[in-house]
């Protein structure tokens, strides 16, 4: 079988870690050839690439509501006509409108690493403007060719599978696949020593909210409970939660660490894993810190709600508050057996998410 994987770039994101993940185990496959494209050549993930089948081929669409659509594709429809894959499975948005520009009679597998807003059917009483105007264009350019050829879209979380369900014709065949992880590459003894170390993964944006992270910190602090926090990420957030960092006087508390590429370092080192994102489409870092055997202390993100069973492997908030997440972790710190229980529990519980037994189902949705 040939299948073709296609992502806009490989930037640090969690879209673009699974997709390595998924490529690198179908190539250890002997039944299996697959082939990478990006568009772009950013790699944020050298040591996950060094073994892959992976070329940039340029292809871009621009489209335009009141002239002709730019389009960009001929290198990569020739690749796709010489290569003649059975497979092309895509991954975010940009992938989609430079795919609805391409004849092929593969089978599409559509990822939704996300809810993708372009995606959404726009009823009576929605409110228009010019970007539900501009999305509305652009879901009309990507579903023509998707209804016409077989196509599966997989949801990563019942969140994601609900808004797949309710947005995409019936046409389109809809599958939920949970996210996964290399969790050997994260497996370690669950943490003994001390509380001491807490952990937050994540790029620094907005959605992302370690400024409520910060904010735990600084609350734990107050109660005299010295902890540390390791913010791993980079992004357009840095130099306000530097800022905050510095007025609460927690430099020696909290450090962001910026871009990684071996998390699974700190996770090792750590005891409990913060998550305070305020949109999370599934947590692929919630799963590889309970791989690590750590406990997850987060706040309810959509998708993420799947992976915490309460008092067992975490604790789920649904109000973004402070003093909530901190007594959270004030039990964890205070209960140290109950912590270490939770560890395992974690542990056990992210073995169902290995990427070995994520590939094997996709087969079987590859081969469907």
């Amino acid at each position: 079988m040939k299948v073709l994987h296609i992502i806009p770039s490989l930037a640090k994101g969690g879209a673009e870690r699974i997709v390595l993940d998924i490529c690198n185990k179908l190539q250890e496959r002997s039944d299996v050839t697959c082939v990478l494209i990006t568009f772009h050549d950013q790699n944020a993930y050298e040591f996950l690439t060094k073994d892959l089948n992976w070329k940039v081929i340029p292809a871009f669409v621009i489209p335009a509501l009141k002239s002709k659509n730019t389009v960009e594709v001929e290198t990569l429809q020739q690749f796709i006509d010489e290569f003649s894959p059975d497979v092309i499975h895509s991954h975010l948005f940009e992938s989609e409108i430079v795919l609805s520009q391409v004849q092929t009679d593969a089978l599409r597998v559509v990822h939704f690493h996300d809810n993708m807003r372009q995606m959404k059917k726009w009823g009576m009483g929605a409110k228009f403007n010019k970007q539900a105007i501009t999305d509305l264009y652009e879901r009309k350019i990507v579903l023509g060719p998707l209804k016409m050829n077989r196509t599966i879209a997989i949801a990563i979380s019942t969140s994601s599978f609900e808004y797949m369900d309710k947005n995409l014709p019936n046409s389109i065949e809809k599958k939920l696949l949970l996210n996964a992880v290399d969790t050997a590459r994260f497996n370690s003894e669950v943490v003994t020593h001390e509380v001491k170390r807490i952990v937050m993964i994540g790029s620094l944006i907005p959605r992302k909210n370690q400024q409520l992270a910060i904010q735990v910190i600084h609350e734990l602090n107050s109660r005299g409970i010295p902890v540390m926090l390791d913010l791993l990420g980079d992004g357009i957030q840095r130099k306000p939660l530097e800022h905050l960092i510095s007025e609460l006087n927690l430099n020696d508390q909290v450090i962001i660490h910026g871009n990684v590429d071996h998390p699974e370092d700190f996770l090792k080192e750590a005891s409990i894993y913060l998550h305070t994102a305020i949109s999370e489409p599934f947590g692929l870092v919630l799963v590889e810190a309970m791989a690590a055997g750590i406990p997850v202390v987060c706040t309810n993100g959509g998708g993420n709600s799947d992976l915490i069973v309460e008092n067992e492997n975490g604790f789920l908030v649904e109000e973004r508050s402070a003093d909530l997440l901190a007594d959270k972790i004030e039990w964890l710190v205070k209960n140290e057996n109950r912590r270490l229980e939770m560890g395992k529990n974690a542990q056990k519980f992210s073995a169902q998410f290995d990427i070995s037994n994520y590939v094997e189902s996709l087969m079987d949705i590859y081969k469907s």
